[in-house]
């Protein structure tokens, strides 16, 4: 019956949501697959300019189009009197192709894997040139050479999925790009035989997603984590680990295929959408579409140093306004929103359904910051167990939307990656975002909302001044309300601030100041230069000065990109004689990663020891820096712990340039830098006399 049902749509020109209607995403059958194939792919909208072709074959690299075309069309195995057309045909849609569009033809680039299927279907030759040029346009990434976009964004989403394999693969330096390059240039088609390509076609085209071709590489990933982490485990070598996941998809057979797609649709469900949208262009597209240097950009940084998976005010408040079903009973993306800000910024307006996790505490106060993040988890559990509407699974990080303060929250969320906790992600705009999105209703849909004290409606306020320098625009607010239900989001959630405060028999009594809102009673520790005192700037390379934090962005460290450490026994570093002085500490990354860290001092270098996560009371020397090379200390006035080195010289006339920067949270900093400077200053002396 609904093969009938479906000859008769194709035969009355049905529309593709018509279609779909009927064949459910599911295997088609082999007679009708060329002509629901066309229709998936857009054909019948399409201009086709093919059949204008002049077939004038004279570019420079014809002898190797037409040499391709010949061994495509071997591997189709039809007889000898049928090849002949086919390879004229391919060469024809091949070198129109390069034409039309002004590129030389590439045999790497795999579009002999992309016209193998459209061949074997026997569609006609101007379809097999629509489908061929609308596949290599929407599905396939225009750039899959190493380091590409798409390869940044799969790994992106399976630490969204699975933090614990990411940091895996992170540990060996094994990057999508080196194992899952065929999959994603030619959708399997180079990897897997056309028993399994045609059913796996035709759900992925009858999905019309240009992203379910990462959700597929995700499921192979995460069907064979234990695979490799148990090879990891067995410290097997990093090219055996390669090869297996290359080689991952041929064994993929006809009957898996469903299974295969369905297992791709639940991790779809299951992630938040505004990557599609922010990265769309970025990846896909015609060859004449640019790229703007926005667009390779998550927050300040590029996609390639993404913390984590960027995530949509608008998305955040549309999902947290759908209490639907997904589809099969599958549970969808719910957010638990953790606000960031500091105190006196969430006190003068923030999210109702926001659990409020001051990122200051994290430098100031550690062990109430531990303590808050229990109390987090906590609370997620008990909104959880109870339904509390606009609380699920997926962590969202909320920061002020403001640079210089955000690079604490950035650490936050670093700390919880770092700790394997799955389904994180980053506000995009942090809640000047949200504040514009909600203008039309501020005191309705945001709590506390005090006007005189929020950052957005007050840029001048208290709550607003920070402690670096420099000065912040406010978000322009928008005209155009957001179309949410007419009840706010303040009386939706107006339960939720209760559960977040409620004490639990299994936390210290004094949990719940930290839960409702961790102002912190510890005076935080001062500062260990005074802001007034800039200390005195010598022209000469040999100096430093100690000064305001200005967020430099750090450069260099190309020893710690190419993998070029020296492992050394830390207890046995110290113990050399020409080590005066040594601290415990965690150096920074640019994307908030801290890692535990040991300076180590000399009358004139200063050594910096990662500790080896995989290796007792060894470490690896990541950096030797001279002490004359030191040209700044810096602080920030609010997290006197947190110490910036900036090298580089000083000019004759008194300017410096930076060359480099390394970054530490050091307890008792005052002590390090007192020490540092103590050692810069004899040598200075030395020079001197």
């Amino acid at each position: 019956l609904r093969l009938l049902t479906l000859e008769s749509a194709l035969h009355d020109g049905c529309e593709f949501h018509e279609l779909i209607n009927i064949t459910r995403g599911r295997k088609l059958p082999e007679e009708h697959r060329a002509q629901i194939w066309y229709i998936c792919l857009g054909g019948g909208n399409k201009l086709n300019n093919f059949s204008q072709f002049d077939e004038i074959f004279d570019l420079p690299e014809q002898g190797t189009i037409r040499a391709n075309c010949k061994t495509l069309v071997d591997k189709l195995g039809n007889d000898e009197d049928d090849k002949v057309p086919l390879v004229c045909d391919t060469e024809s849609i091949f070198t129109y192709y390069c034409k039309s569009r002004h590129l030389k033809f590439d045999p790497s680039k795999g579009w002999s894997d992309i016209l193998i299927p459209l061949l074997a279907v026997k569609m006609p030759r101007d379809h097999i040139y629509i489908c061929f040029e609308e596949i290599l346009e929407k599905y396939i990434p225009r750039e899959t050479e190493k380091g590409s976009p798409i390869f940044h964004l799969i790994r992106l989403l399976l630490l969204y999925h699975d933090p614990e394999l990411t940091t895996f693969l992170d540990s060996k330096k094994i990057t999508p790009d080196l194992f899952c390059t065929l999959w994603i240039k030619s959708l399997f088609s180079s990897v897997c035989t056309l028993n399994e390509i045609m059913p796996l076609w035709d759900i992925y085209f009858q999905e019309r997603d240009q992203f379910f071709i990462v959700f597929l590489v995700l499921v192979i990933l995460m069907n064979a984590r234990d695979q490799i982490i148990s090879m990891l485990e067995q410290e097997q070598s990093r090219e055996k680990i390669i090869e297996t996941l290359t080689n991952i998809p041929t064994a993929l057979n006809i009957e898996d295929i469903p299974d295969f797609c369905s297992l791709a649709r639940y991790y779809a469900l299951k992630t938040p959408n505004t990557f599609k949208k922010e990265f769309s262009t970025l990846i896909f597209g015609s060859v004449y579409m640019g790229n703007s240097e926005s667009e390779n950009f998550v927050g300040n940084l590029p996609l390639s140093q993404a913390l984590c998976l960027p995530v949509s005010s608008q998305e955040i408040l549309e999902i947290t306004d759908m209490v639907e079903e997904a589809p099969d009973g599958i549970e969808q993306v719910g957010f638990f929103l953790v606000d960031c800000r500091p105190s006196e910024q969430y006190n003068a307006g923030h999210l109702p359904n926001a659990f409020h996790l001051d990122s200051n505490l994290m430098l100031q106060q550690p062990t109430s910051f531990q303590t808050a993040v229990q109390g987090l988890f906590m609370a997620q559990r008990q909104a959880l167990a109870s339904g509390t509407p606009g609380c699920g699974k997926h962590l969202c990080f909320i920061g002020s939307g403001r640079e210089a303060e955000d690079q604490y929250v950035h650490m936050v969320v670093a700390s919880f990656l770092q700790r394997k906790t799955q389904y994180v992600s980053l506000a995009k705009g942090g809640y000047q975002a949200f504040h514009s999105l909600l203008a039309h209703n501020l005191d309705g849909n945001l709590a506390d909302h005090d006007s005189k004290k929020c950052i957005v409606c007050s840029p001048e306020s208290e709550s607003s001044k920070v402690s670096e320098s420099g000065d912040y625009d406010s978000m322009i607010i928008t005209n155009d309300p957001l179309n949410t239900p007419q009840d706010s989001l303040l009386n939706k959630f107006s339960s939720i601030s209760t559960l977040f405060k409620s004490k639990s028999s299994e936390m210290k009594g004094k949990l719940v100041d930290y839960i409702t809102n961790p102002n912190g009673s510890n005076t935080p520790v001062g500062r260990h230069v005074n802001p007034k005192d800039k200390g005195k700037l010598y022209k000469s390379p040999d100096v430093f000065s100690i000064q305001e934090d200005e967020d430099d962005t750090g450069r260099g460290r190309e020893d710690e990109k190419n993998g070029l450490y020296e492992l050394v026994d830390v207890s046995q570093f110290m113990k050399n004689s020409e080590i005066v002085h040594s601290f415990k500490c965690n150096q920074v990354r640019e994307n908030g990663y801290m890692f535990s860290s040991h300076l180590l001092l000399t009358e004139n270098l200063m050594y910096v020891i990662k500790e080896a996560e995989d290796r007792k009371n060894q470490g690896y020397i990541t950096a030797r820096r001279t002490l004359a090379s030191i040209v700044k200390i810096t602080s920030k006035k609010k997290h006197p712990d947190l110490i910036t080195f900036k090298y580089g010289s000083t000019l004759p006339d008194g300017d410096i340039t930076i060359t480099d920067m390394d970054r530490f949270l050091i307890p008792n900093a005052s002590e390090a830098t007192k020490t540092i400077k103590e050692l810069i200053m004899k040598l200075i002396e030395v020079e001197k006399t």
